[in-house]
């Protein structure tokens, strides 16, 4: 096995003798969505966190959450299994009793709002005409029912190894902290989890996995497409407080900027393409491999480091 280390105008006001009601901008050129309107209604108003420009206004601020994953990947069973020790800090002026986290992977399971929500080649919900389904979504279909997908949260813990309570819901889960978290502190707890990875050609998700038998020889070869793989915080922001809502598989999220550091193992026969900085090519990557890692530094063109013949 190898170990690898990655570090938009008029305005209608009404009067009454109770209130005085105000009516948002209007567009008043036709029911058509204006594409070249102003945009006062929508950009936010001014505050100390953010300017009238959208640049970041004098008391701005953001959350810190830096992660250290250590996880590892099952051929055999296309199942990933890991922990991660995650610090989070609070730079917020307010303080936090919980913290919420995405489940990405949860979106995969039979039950998950993604699936009980979906419908199938336009067929509406309260449509009189039955959905039509095609051969391809019932496999899909059956394929939920019967993989054992989403995430397996094995433990919370703190860090003096004591148990927090969290619930989950949905792909969302929530940690209720020992103690409340104040502005300027921070809290570090750890997370061990698993998941099986999706199988890509049932369901082409946004990352699975995909088996090329070999028609000469017996086995084959696994490709790995891996996403949305490990348990994030969600986003706490001035404007909206904690972002969790639920993730129906399209869509994407604001997250928090941290520091990574993760360990990678995997079978050695495979290779590895991911964002960061290699820590450990000397027990990785041949010699000449590491040569051409460091040509790319400063090459003009694209380098392969590992070639498509896989040769040294």
């Amino acid at each position: 096995m190898n170990r690898i280390l990655l570090c938009i105008t008029a305005i209608s006001i009404l009067i009454s003798s109770s209130a005085l009601f105000a009516q948002g901008i209007q567009q008043t050129k036709g029911s058509y969505q204006d594409k070249f309107r102003q945009l006062d209604e929508v950009l936010p108003t001014p505050n100390v966190y953010r300017n009238a420009s959208g640049q970041p206004g004098h008391q701005y601020w953001q959350q810190e959450v830096d992660y250290e994953i250590d996880v590892a990947l099952d051929e055999e069973s296309q199942r990933i299994s890991g922990t991660e020790t995650i610090r989070y800090q609070n730079n917020s002026p307010d303080t936090l009793g919980y913290l919420w986290l995405q489940l990405d992977q949860n979106r995969f399971r039979s039950d998950s709002m993604g699936n009980m929500s979906s419908t199938f080649n336009g067929s509406s919900p309260n449509s009189d005409s039955p959905a039509r389904i095609s051969l391809g979504q019932l496999r899909s279909l059956q394929y939920n029912e019967d993989a054992d997908l989403g995430y397996e949260i094995n433990s919370v813990r703190d860090s003096s190894g004591n148990d927090l309570p969290h619930t989950i819901v949905g792909t969302l889960m929530r940690i209720d902290l020992a103690r409340a978290l104040n502005s300027g502190q921070d809290v570090e707890f750890e997370i061990d989890y698993a998941y099986n990875v999706v199988n890509g050609d049932v369901l082409r998700p946004r990352g699975g996995y995909e088996y090329f038998p070999d028609d000469e020889n017996e086995g084959g070869n696994y490709l790995f497409a891996i996403s949305q793989w490990f348990p994030r915080l969600v986003a706490y922001t001035d404007y909206e407080g904690w972002t969790n809502k639920e993730f129906l598989g399209g869509g994407e999220f604001t997250l928090e900027f941290g520091d990574y550091e993760v360990s990678l193992t995997v079978p050695s026969d495979h290779i590895v393409a991911a964002t960061g900085e290699l820590q450990n090519a000397n027990q990785v990557l041949t010699k000449e491999q590491r040569d051409r890692l460091q040509e790319a530094e400063t090459a003009d063109r694209p380098v392969y480091i590992v070639t498509p013949r896989r040769s040294p």
